[in-house]
């Protein structure tokens, strides 16, 4: 395992133990997020949902995310301006044509070194509406 998927996984397990579970009353998924250089890891605080510790890599030109959780299946999420909120625009498998969209919050960041490369790390929370339609 690389240092970069290592650095995010043991950010998954930090944000576990110290992040409590905020939601919205309209929310039907939430969960915590960890992102270490480009590599996007999320959780669902549903341990049985699909996109439970789904891995993503995130395009800074485009802000957009392209994860794909334990299946094999894949979505794209697009964060906006300011990394307020995202919503799906594209999926693979038991994601294609489904919609979702919801809120993220940035609770801490830091930096970690890999190879004498400083890469930014971003822990945060997230929810939203994830119902397939």
């Amino acid at each position: 395992m690389d240092t970069t998927k290592m650095l995010a996984c043991l950010g998954v397990v930090v944000a576990c133990l110290v992040l409590p579970n905020v939601g919205r009353a309209d929310d039907n998924c939430t969960g915590q997020w960890v992102q270490v250089g480009t590599t996007v890891v999320i959780l669902d605080d549903n341990r049985n949902s699909s996109q439970h510790m789904s891995i993503g890599v995130w395009d800074a030109s485009t802000s957009h995310t392209t994860f794909k959780d334990t299946d094999g299946d894949t979505f794209t999420n697009e964060v906006f301006p300011g990394g307020i909120g995202w919503k799906r625009i594209s999926g693979t498998g038991k994601y294609a044509n489904t919609k979702a969209s919801g809120w993220q919050k940035t609770i801490r960041t830091d930096v970690a070194e890999q190879e004498s490369t400083l890469l930014p790390v971003y822990i945060g929370v997230w929810g939203g509406d994830c119902s397939v339609r």
